[in-house]
Order: structure tokens, then sequence, then C-alpha cells
């Protein structure tokens, strides 16, 4: 879901981009109509002006729409776990939320500006633990409500759980 919609993103841009564009051809058209030639270089000296502030606008806007969206994913976890990347050795932090719906989503912050997202299938293991990606084991103390999780064998640290989304995971 997360990787198709930065897919989803670039072509959005991209084609908004390609119609505004298009769209732009009219200021120029429109100038010449009211001023003649006079309104025709006003015209050619706007459009890459609103072509740049729309598109920014537009562009803007739609990130900043599916980065809620990301966020509200990343809220409707049951379980974040977060460790150093022990499978790289190098130091990178990951965020680990795994879903009731049996989607987990990675977020890579290292030294880069921007965070890495993936995704990954929750499995079932047992009647209280889960796995993502042959790596993470999470296990669920329902009793004493306790999560335990590793990352090959190297324990993590449990930020946030769900507990009803938990039981009503195991329930299915």
């Amino acid at each position: 879901m997360i990787n198709d919609n930065a897919i989803y993103l670039q072509m959005m841009i991209f084609a908004i981009g390609v119609i505004v564009i298009m769209a732009s051809i009219g200021i120029p058209i429109y100038a010449y109509s009211r001023k003649r030639w006079k309104g025709l270089a006003i015209g050619c000296l706007l459009q890459p002006i609103a072509c740049a502030v729309v598109i920014c606008l537009i562009v803007l806007g739609i990130i900043s729409y599916f980065e809620y969206t990301n966020r509200k994913e990343m809220d409707s976890a049951m379980v974040t776990i977060r460790g150093i990347d022990v499978a790289k050795q190098n130091g990178d932090t990951l965020t680990w939320y795994l879903k009731a719906d049996e989607e987990c989503i990675l977020v890579c912050n290292d030294d880069k500006d921007f965070d890495e997202i993936d995704c990954y299938d929750v499995i079932r293991l047992d009647s209280v633990s889960v796995g993502v990606e042959d790596r993470i084991v999470v296990k669920f103390d329902m009793k004493k409500k306790k999560v335990t999780a590793t990352d090959l064998g190297t324990p993590m640290k449990v930020v946030s759980v769900n507990w009803d989304e938990v039981k009503a995971y195991f329930n299915k």
C-alpha cells in the first residue's frame, strides 16, 4: 500500500504538471486577445510564473495528503517496535508498525533527509506470536499484558501496543 502510494504520487504529479502546462497556454492567448502584441509579451512572461506557482501548490497539497494517509496508517498499528538495524549493521533506526490487517510498515530513519518507508507482511507464527520478514519476532503475553520483540535475536524496544487490536487479531 505504502509503496504503491509513492508510485501513484509520482504519476499524479507528472500528469498534473502536464495538464497545468497545457492549460497555461491560454494565458498568452487571452492576453493577446485583450491587448494584442503588448498583451502577448506580458502573457508569455506570466505563463511560466503562473505554472510554477500552481504546480507548487498542487504538489504540496498532494504530498501533504499522502503524508496524512501514511501517518494515519501508522497510527492504526496494533504494536509499534523500534530498534537498530542489525541486518546491515549500519546503525540506522528502524521503526516497525505491525497492523491487525497483517501488514507491517517499516520506517528507516537514517542519515538522509527523508525516511524510507517499506511495506511487509505480518505472519502469525502461533497463538501468541507474529513474525515479519524472517527476522522480527513479536511475542504477546495476554495475561500480563507484556510484549517482547527481537530482531534476529537482538531485543527491540516496544514503543506502543493497542491491546484491543491485539486481542481482536488473535481471536480471529
